[in-house]
């Protein structure tokens, strides 16, 4: 751990007004679980839009046990081997310097497609350095935002605030530097992290100016309470959601009805789409419901044969700011028209709900039961949702932190992490949770043993020295990312400035492979 910035960012004494903080991550790649952040940016506005503080860009350094991508090499431009990343921080230090951030109190955390991307990102870099994972979203009046699901509702409900822009092939597209392109805004790098975030804040700042209203009421529902009122209101009232998870063709959106918390996930409510009459699927089972639930077909493909659509039922999760809106949200101008959805049919598949809704909760609670179990073994950098910290683990881990953040100098932050090892955890998976955190931070700190255990577990992961071929391609290990260098090298959707990148890619996963043999073997 870097001890140059220990105290740096520290969370204020006295809470702050509320602000919003624009984020970015550039990643080595686009698996929240896996990937790692090679850079942050930020900056915090006010609740206008307006900086209130420097902006931030931080680096860290490539971890050895997670090779980029080359993909993500070809977008963002950046080699593994670029100076800003070289010279950058370990991965602790990033994640504390980062926690202290968006841990301010009256934070609103905003990015574009964070909620699905970055805010995942973040909680695995947190959960990876023992940091907490989740208090930053809710804790001392903080919250989070996705501007890109703002996008998509306005682009329903107020089309006039900007100018939608469609791909090659005439379909409509969100990508942040095709709005902006289309909107003038401020966007000079696409893939640069604090570019995004700056083209993120005109975007922000255009769709408010727009409709006031809407933006209000969008930031309403980063308190879940206000969402669990709507969907679990008492006599199963429609209500309108938007979500990507819907086709565009529909205006990614539809009409639904919830069956309430059927599970012991508190923030998850199953909802029926009312697009589709619930009566005929009452003839089906509960089995035949579980083999539906996971049919890639979806219920909206009214082309296909009935017994293959998969069920139409979507899980909304309070905590990750849905767009739900009471049904008078239709009396839009066109908005039923954009949706694609006849309002009669709605009403009527509305009451079958309410009239069979014992009968429909039952078919789902018994579906549920068929498809969902404990979750398979993951490694442990990845198993966050395996279950909460208890809190005593987790005292001891922000105490460990607290103490950390004081110190001086490395040796003393090496003593530190030796003491860290030597801790006893409820959590079974905190012992090798730790034992990765202090061997890529402070491999200084491991004693012969637990060395040992991580070079296996490089050689394990990453297989330095093994050949590939074509259907090694994907893999993340030596073997998978050289056969990907080939197939990219063939694959003419990149351009050739993009593609060129490969070659001095090549070049540093060939050293960092005779760097891992080398540790490996040390």
């Amino acid at each position: 751990i870097d001890t140059t910035h220990a105290k740096e960012s520290a969370v204020p004494v006295t809470r702050p007004a509320p602000s919003f903080l624009f984020f970015d991550l550039e990643t080595t790649g686009a698996d929240p679980a896996f990937d790692r952040p090679l850079q942050f940016a930020a900056i915090r506005t006010d609740l206008a839009f307006e900086p209130i503080d420097k902006p931030v860009v931080w680096y860290a350094r490539p971890p050895t046990d997670c090779l980029p991508h080359p993909a993500a090499v070809m977008t963002t431009g950046m080699l593994p081997d670029a100076p800003e990343l070289e010279g950058g921080d370990s991965e602790a230090t990033l994640a504390n310097r980062v926690h202290r951030l968006v841990s301010q109190p009256n934070t609103c955390v905003v990015g574009f497609n964070n909620l699905r991307f970055d805010a995942p990102m973040l909680r695995f870099l947190f959960w990876r350095n023992l940091l907490d994972p989740y208090r930053h979203e809710w804790a001392d009046g903080n919250s989070r935002f996705d501007v890109l699901e703002a996008a998509r509702a306005y682009r329903l409900l107020a089309p006039g605030a900007l100018a939608w822009p469609t791909d090659n092939d005439g379909r409509p597209t969100l990508r942040l530097a095709e709005l902006s392109a289309a909107n003038g805004l401020t966007h000079e790098r696409a893939h640069d992290a604090l570019s995004d975030v700056e083209a993120t804040i005109d975007l922000a700042r255009h769709l408010h100016a727009a409709d006031p209203a809407l933006w209000e009421r969008l930031l309403a529902a980063r308190d879940k309470r206000q969402v669990a009122r709507l969907l679990d209101a008492a006599d199963h009232a429609p209500f309108l959601h938007v979500s990507s998870r819907l086709p565009a063709r529909v205006a990614s959106a539809s009409v639904f009805a919830s069956f309430g918390q059927v599970d012991d996930n508190r923030n998850r409510r199953e909802c029926w789409d009312l697009r589709f009459d619930p009566l005929p699927w009452l003839d089906l089972d509960a089995d035949a419901w579980a083999e539906r639930r996971f049919l890639k077909n979806p219920p909206e493909d009214a082309e296909r044969d009935w017994d293959d659509l998969r069920l139409p039922i979507k899980s909304i999760h309070l905590n990750r700011v849905p767009v739900v809106l009471p049904l008078d949200a239709l009396e839009r101008d066109g908005v039923a028209q954009r949706m694609v959805i006849d309002r009669e049919r709605i009403t009527l598949h509305a009451e079958h709900f309410r009239t069979r809704f014992a009968a429909l909760r039952e078919r789902l609670v018994g579906a549920l039961e068929r498809t969902e179990g404990d979750l398979p073994p993951q490694p442990v950098e990845q198993a966050l949702y395996a279950g909460f910290v208890p809190p005593g683990d987790r005292r001891l881990l922000d105490d460990w932190w607290a103490r950390a953040r004081s110190l001086a100098s490395r040796v003393e932050a090496i003593d530190h992490a030796r003491g860290l090892m030597t801790m006893r955890f409820a959590d079974d998976r905190l012992a090798e949770l730790v034992e990765g955190f202090v061997a890529r931070n402070l491999p200084e700190a491991l004693d012969a043993t637990a060395r040992r255990r991580w070079q296996a577990r490089l050689l394990e992961r990453l297989r330095p020295g093994e050949d590939g071929d074509d259907e090694s391609a994907g893999g993340r290990d030596f073997p998978g990312l050289r056969a990907e260098i080939v197939r990219l090298e063939r694959d003419e959707r990149w351009s050739g400035e993009q593609r060129a990148l490969l070659a001095p890619y090549r070049d540093w996963l060939a050293r960092r492979e005779r760097e891992v043999v080398s540790l490996a073997r040390g």
